[in-house]
């Protein structure tokens, strides 16, 4: 028998067969192009037809109007939330605000529209003063279409970022600080420190034990944000976590249960466990030697005055740390949020 794969007959036959398989393969890749862009353009259609108007209240103070502000910004988090959504803030009315509240609004901002392509505007307070103070906070860095004549800023908002230095990020913060008001170093020190600290907790409190797959890149991709803001003479210090907070990490988790067992769960509320928090007494997700401490120890630096009127809001739980002052609120914080001051004490922001 004559071998057919030996001829030129057999050539043209393969020849014949690689024709047909790529015109085969473009028509499939066509058919999959064109279905997928139907799809999508019909999903985004949908979804970008709505138009959310969110209005701020006149006092946006994290610390000093918890629920309203809190309110606000847990609206604003749900609607990022929806995708391809527009959202306009609607800041016309704020006649008073601190930058707790404003890194909060921009933390929500940088955490959901990017991942959901949802899309925010808003306008600036109407009293010029007060959109003066907007415009210097720091607000406005990093954005793609910033307010016209921006002036000098009076503060800075950083951000996780891949492959960040936490000691740098702390440094930068806490010298544009000292160039604006007088910070001892002590101070400027204990700054630097728990700043370096709450950004490294944020990834060792997240959950319990290190898994793999979807939940470890879940919980590894949480981001923090921090800023100061200088104004009379002191530096205000902010610092927020948008993750699960400290009354709900593991060791918290775990503390709460063994409690619950012992018959008081009718006296162990959540401002009882942020307490024990801060005495050292809910250990480290993570059970290495010598974590866990991060949190006592900045209770220790806000009774000595080296972070001037410390506090702390996580769940539903607001307070002072230097005197484990703790209340609970209407409202409540998926994540955690300190706030402290440097320099002169010459009243509050």
């Amino acid at each position: 028998m004559k071998r057919l794969w030996s001829t030129p007959e057999f050539v043209r036959r393969q020849r014949i067969r690689a024709r047909k398989l790529t015109r085969r393969r473009r028509s499939a890749e066509k058919l999959h192009l064109s279905s997928t862009r139907r799809r999508t353009w019909s999903r985004l259609s949908r979804v970008s037809a709505e138009q959310i108007s969110l209005k701020a209240p006149r006092v946006l103070k994290l610390f000093s109007q918890p629920d309203e502000t809190l309110a606000y910004c847990n609206k604003l988090r749900s609607y990022l939330a929806r995708p391809g959504a527009t959202v306009f803030l609607d800041f016309g009315d704020v006649e008073s605000f601190t930058t707790d509240a404003l890194l909060l609004i921009r933390s929500a901002m940088d955490s959901s529209s990017r991942a959901r392509q949802t899309h925010v505007r808003g306008n600036l307070p109407s009293d010029p003063g007060v959109a003066a103070e907007f415009k210097a906070s720091g607000f406005f860095a990093g954005f793609a279409i910033p307010p016209a004549n921006l002036p000098e800023a009076k503060g800075v908002m950083l951000k996780r970022s891949q492959n960040i230095v936490y000691s740098r990020v702390a440094a930068e913060i806490v010298d544009f600080a000292r160039k604006h008001v007088a910070v001892t170093t002590p101070c400027a020190n204990a700054c630097s420190q728990n700043l370096v600290e709450l950004m490294t907790n944020v990834h060792n409190h997240a959950a319990g034990k290190k898994t793999r797959g979807k939940e470890w890149r879940r919980r590894h991709r949480k981001t923090w944000f921090a800023s100061v803001y200088c104004r009379d003479g002191k530096a205000y210090f902010n610092f927020i976590d948008l993750g699960v907070g400290i009354l709900k990490s593991a060791p918290a988790r775990t503390l709460a249960r063994r409690i619950q067992k012992t018959g008081m769960v009718t006296r162990y509320g959540h401002s009882r466990l942020l307490s024990d928090a801060f005495r050292g007494l809910v250990g480290s997700a993570t059970r290495e030697p010598g974590r866990g401490l991060g949190l006592p120890r900045m209770r220790k630096d806000a009774r000595q005055e080296k972070l001037s009127k410390l506090q702390v809001l996580t769940s539903d739980v607001i307070g002072t740390v230097a005197d484990l002052e703790f209340r609970p609120m209407n409202e409540s914080l998926r994540g955690t949020a300190f706030s402290w001051r440097a320099g002169e004490e010459t009243g509050g922001q």
